[in-house]
């Protein structure tokens, strides 16, 4: 007895000394408005939540300017202990106090800290923009272009996705010859001077001739895959990305592919001179750096291999899938990731110079240089920027109203680019398709052609990028149609 009395009192002694259980908050020490800002390594931001108390539970809304969100309603509030949790956006707060939330954003876990109180901003009134010019001409090709034209020698080359590769007049949008394959293609066509190279959504490369369309040879990259191995002909880039072919001095082609394989192709016979495994599939083209090729990869992997030997001078992962293609710029390797960043690169190493922030949205779009300034689309974001390459500075940043996932394109004063539309349930942020042309200095809009628009399809407008030609400027829309607007505004 006596030694039961002794552990009773030992028990109990322990339990006197051990700290008390904590206290959790209860969702309702959340209710009502939080404001503040999220840091970023390029600028900060405007943040703010609304936990409203309703039948069904709280509910949480986010308000979000610079994403172009004012109090957009996300559902029910998960609210576990003290942490909220909004994992679209991969943004966790924790109640530091009753009067504060601190946490983290994004992929890059941004630092976020909120204050209890405050206001929301008003949305700004919808912009009246100057209206473009009439279409000099508009062709229907009968099936969705998801790729960019090209046009070389005043003829525009398109490929669609009923398997099609159409030749048209730039001046008057006339036919020139039509090449029909077995499968879409969804990617960008390289023109040479005799040949068109293109990959079709079954991993072909297809060599047609440039003079008449016909087919040259045709080459399936995964013929050497077993039935077990061989990769999906599903695209899970969600804008039906396809990796478009480059090609040296040499006449070799380069092209990635989705069986997680970088190729090295003789442009004249179609044979493979080498084939190189990769970590994962590649959907964007690849740069030329000198005797080197850089890589991007859809795990993030992004890597520079010799031309000839194919020895790796450099091997990074980003924090996001990659399906857009690296640009070198001098010293500086830019490109986009689906981790909200849009990276500068030391050229040499892959050494992170500068990084910056789009918030929560993927950066699709490959950058086109001019005059040694960066010119680029943002997808949620939603505009296109001018940028210092060596640096990351902006130089100026403008909302284009949709998805600019094509590359921008430029004449000595004006920039242009493409931009989609999408209306597809559960999107929060309103997207229009479009072709729009900015004032290359201040990135003023000077004029914005709002493309058709259908009933119940997910997607509108211009998926690619555009192109130029004399005083014109080539689109082709996701609808299948490819027009030619003048350049100016004040032109017939």
């Amino acid at each position: 007895m006596r030694r039961l009395f002794s552990l009773l009192a030992t028990v109990a002694s322990l339990a006197f000394l051990s700290p008390p259980s904590p206290t959790f908050a209860a969702p309702s020490d959340f209710e009502g408005i939080w404001t503040g800002e999220i840091s970023a390594p390029n600028t900060r931001t405007e943040i703010g939540l609304a936990f409203t108390p309703t039948p069904d539970g709280l509910l949480v809304s986010l308000h979000f300017p610079e994403m172009f969100l004012y109090t957009a309603n996300f559902g029910a509030a998960d609210i576990r202990d003290d942490t909220f949790t909004l994992a679209p956006l991969q943004l966790v707060l924790t109640r530091q106090s009753n009067d504060e939330l601190v946490g983290t954003f994004a992929p890059g876990r941004l630092p976020v800290r909120l204050r209890r109180g405050g206001t929301f901003s008003s949305p700004p009134e919808p912009p009246t923009l100057p209206a473009a010019p009439a279409p000099r001409w508009q062709r229907p090709l009968g099936a969705p272009i998801w790729g960019s034209p090209v046009v070389s020698d005043n003829i525009v080359y398109v490929a669609a996705t009923d398997g099609r590769v159409h030749a048209l007049r730039a001046a008057d949008g006339e036919p020139v010859w039509t090449w029909t394959g077995p499968h879409p293609f969804y990617g960008d066509t390289l023109v040479t001077a005799n040949a068109l190279y293109l990959l079709d959504e079954r991993s072909h490369l297809v060599a047609l001739s440039r003079a008449d369309g016909q087919l040259l040879w045709r080459l399936d990259l995964h013929e050497n895959d077993s039935p077990d191995t061989a990769p999906s002909s599903r695209n899970p880039t969600f804008n039906h990305r396809t990796a478009a072919p480059v090609i040296d001095a040499r006449g070799i082609l380069y092209v990635g592919s989705t069986d997680s394989h970088l190729y090295g192709i003789n442009a004249e016979s179609g044979r493979i001179v080498w084939r190189h495994p990769t970590p994962a599939p590649i959907y964007a083209p690849v740069a030329l750096q000198g005797d080197h090729l850089v890589a991007a990869c859809f795990d993030g992997t992004l890597f520079s291999l010799h031309r000839r030997n194919r020895r790796e001078r450099f091997r990074t992962t980003l924090s996001g899938p990659l399906v857009s293609a690296p640009v070198v710029v001098g010293d500086r390797l830019v490109i986009g990731s689906r981790d909200y960043f849009l990276h500068g690169l030391d050229a040499a190493t892959a050494t992170t110079r500068w990084r910056n922030t789009y918030w929560f949205s993927w950066v699709e779009s490959t950058p086109r240089v001019a005059d040694g300034v960066l010119y680029i689309g943002g997808s949620d974001f939603r505009r296109v920027s001018a940028l210092d390459p060596r640096d990351g500075r902006q130089l100026w940043s403008t909302d284009v109203l949709g998805l600019s996932w094509g590359s921008p394109v430029a004449t000595a004063d004006t920039v242009f680019a493409g931009t989609a539309g999408q209306d597809i349930p559960g999107t929060v942020i309103t997207h229009r398709g479009g072709i729009v042309a900015l004032d290359r200095r201040t990135g003023t809009i000077r004029w914005r052609h709002q493309t058709s628009a259908p009933a119940g399809a997910p997607f509108n407008g211009i998926a690619g990028s555009l192109a130029l030609v004399d005083d014109l400027v080539i689109a082709a829309d996701v609808h299948g149609t490819v027009l030619a607007l003048p350049q100016r505004a004040d032109s017939p």
